[in-house]
């Protein structure tokens, strides 16, 4: 569907689509839905220059979604529960396929926040402002992740004195409750951070680290996300054995994803997409 006066374009077409509502503001903004999608209850709002892509089998619900010249893109088999999405200038946020998320995610100015794949409990907050933040396959809890201090500090002769700094968090890595990862922050793979640990530093893979600021407890350590049996076989482990190393944390951090899809209405749900497009203002 392709609205020509205001160029803005909707692919594709929700297999369920109820209680959401979908706003396009200004021109040359775009919407593409994969396959099997499901958004229930959202409210997705563009204002101008801004892109949402959705991949296949993907389930939204109690979302919101807000880009002003700015870009989203969520992978296939992602599943989203009460996520506050909102980009500005020339933004973006991309999440891997198999995600499961909560939380909000607010980029500014360029600032990108991209995963491989992300999986987040009691809803964190993530920030990031001209710069970038960077998940490879790993999850957090209600913790603050910041690139920026968000206000610029400069000292009496003009020059600026807090820089943004990218974050790099690695795979595997677990993330504790109410943690704050601050602007230059680099968490090596398999590293733990206890609950209420503060840290903007590099940390070794395989660390357990706690405290305020955080310092490192203990090393050499994996861990997973539940209690099996079958992880016992597998060790003793050695940190220089790649391959081994991947086969445990293949066992020990998959978890489940919970996404039901369903099929509504195709042509009232085509005809809801055909007025947002026309009403565009």
């Amino acid at each position: 569907m392709y609205c020509k006066k205001k160029n803005n374009q909707i692919e594709g077409i929700p297999s369920f689509y109820k209680k959401s509502s979908m706003h396009l503001s200004g021109k040359n903004n775009k919407i593409i839905f994969g396959k099997n999608c499901n958004i229930v209850n959202c409210k997705i709002k563009l204002y101008g220059n801004s892109t949402l892509v959705l991949g296949d089998n993907c389930y939204f619900e109690n979302t919101v979604i807000m880009l002003r010249e700015s870009e989203a893109r969520f992978g296939e088999n992602t599943e989203a529960a009460k996520v506050t999405v909102t980009g500005a200038g020339k933004s973006l946020l991309d999440i891997g396929a198999g995600s499961v998320i909560c939380g909000e995610f607010d980029m500014r100015n360029e600032g990108i926040i991209k995963a491989k794949r992300l999986w987040t409990t009691w809803g964190p907050h993530i920030a990031a402002n001209h710069g970038k933040i960077e998940f490879a396959d790993g999850g957090t809890a209600d913790s603050i992740i910041y690139n920026s201090d968000f206000h610029p500090m400069y000292d009496l002769e003009g020059n600026i004195q807090n820089e943004n700094q990218d974050v790099y968090i690695g795979n595997n890595v677990w993330i504790g409750r109410k943690c704050f990862i601050f602007k230059g922050a680099k968490l090596g793979d398999g590293c733990i951070l206890s609950s209420g640990t503060y840290t903007g530093k590099e940390i070794p893979p395989h660390s357990l680290v706690a405290g305020n600021p955080g310092r490192i407890i203990r090393r050499d350590v994996v861990w997973a996300v539940k209690d099996k049996p079958e992880l016992k076989e597998m060790f003793p482990l050695s940190l220089d054995d790649e391959d081994g190393m991947r086969a445990f944390y293949a066992r020990a951090y998959e978890f489940n994803p919970t996404i039901k899809h369903k099929k509504g209405n195709t042509l009232l749900t085509r005809l809801r997409l055909w007025l947002c497009l026309l009403m565009a203002k």
